[in-house]
């Protein structure tokens, strides 16, 4: 059951929202945070933001999604944190202060996904694996298929993890998706991957809240505010070589053989009203995988931890208990081995054995 204290650190409805964040929450934050670069597999620098709490029951490692950055999952972190966790945060390249390959900074630009899972790697091998034991991958969005294909390469590296709205199936919008696929296969033949994709544009210095992806307009309007202040959290549309490596990389992490070799619980939250990210995607994967649970999160979009008060106490609810539950049966399951070592040892010693 999630912790008693948990419930009285949810940070209040939008009338005090942007204050509580100002006066408690980021003070605090601070108070763990600490950042740095790690050159990653082919020299490109990943920036990240480190939160180590010396108690902690397990390293949280957050995949991000699509034009995010590191700042905007404090929210997300005071909860982990204050629940006795320690929080990692890579921004992948292309993201925050992480290199880019694209010039124009607005742009989200990528060759392969497998370079975002191998960024991935190095930053838990090199960062979190010298400090923490037990690992947990917290994914959202884009950062699900990053951290999907992650599980699949990499089984044994994690305990458990939580996808929130991953990107499991492209949702293309008002184009179909063969469409846009041939549309993005087209432009990378001719040397033109580079290019805004159909429907894609660069950052907006007028904040849109209603087209957005969250329900709480404070939050929205406070993540927003960070956006305008720094020009690295301007990432704001994909280019035809993204699109092409995102159909990609669904592909392979829907191959039934790939799913398979994920052996660690999961729970996978949809959001009843997305539209950044196709559901049908998330459900025809969890249907496949042998160690998910699926919860549907009714009146959220696609941010489900920008949601509605009702729906993300749920939400946060249902994190806390799965991640109390994959530890204690996993103490069990070491008590039990601990036992029938011991076991063992005294009936060799009796000669029993």
């Amino acid at each position: 059951m999630i912790e008693k204290r948990a419930e009285n650190i949810m940070i209040p409805e939008e009338a005090n929202y942007q204050r509580t964040m100002k006066r408690d929450v980021e003070p605090y934050l601070r108070s763990y945070e600490k950042d740095g670069y790690i050159e990653s597999y082919d020299k490109t620098a990943i920036y990240y933001r480190t939160y180590r709490n010396p108690q902690a029951k397990a390293g949280i490692v957050i995949s991000h999604g699509f034009c995010e950055f590191a700042e905007k999952y404090r929210e997300v972190i005071y909860y982990f944190l204050q629940n006795g966790y320690s929080v990692y945060v890579p921004e992948h390249r292309g993201h925050g202060y992480s290199d880019r390959i694209v010039v124009d900074g607005e742009k989200v630009h990528i060759e392969d996904y497998e370079q975002y899972v191998q960024d991935l790697h190095f930053f838990v091998k090199n960062v979190v694996e010298p400090t923490e034991k037990r690992k947990i991958l917290f994914c959202h969005s884009m950062g699900g298929a990053i951290g999907v294909r992650y599980l699949e390469e990499f089984p044994l590296t994690f305990d458990a993890a939580i996808l929130s709205a991953p990107m499991l199936g492209m949702n293309t919008g008002k184009y179909p998706k063969w469409l846009a696929k041939v549309t993005a296969d087209f432009f990378c033949a001719i040397g033109k991957g580079t290019k805004y994709a159909a429907g894609q544009s660069g950052f907006s210095d007028k904040p849109s809240f209603e087209t957005s992806s969250c329900v709480s307009r404070e939050r929205y309007m406070y993540i927003y505010n960070m956006r305008l202040r720094n020009i690295n959290y301007q990432t704001y549309g994909g280019t035809y070589a993204w699109v092409k490596a995102g159909f990609k990389v669904i592909r392979k992490l829907r191959k039934r053989k790939n799913i398979n070799s994920i052996k660690i619980p999961l729970i996978i939250f949809e959001a009843e009203k997305d539209d950044m990210v196709d559901n049908c995607g998330i459900e025809k994967f969890a249907k496949k995988a042998k160690t998910a649970q699926l919860v549907r999160m009714k009146d959220s979009k696609h941010e489900i931890f920008n949601a509605g008060e009702a729906v993300r106490d749920g939400y946060y609810r249902q994190i806390f208990l799965f991640l109390n539950h994959v530890y204690t049966a996993q103490e069990r399951m070491n008590e039990e081995n601990e036992y029938e070592t011991k076991t063992d040892k005294t009936r060799k010693i009796l000669g029993t054995v």
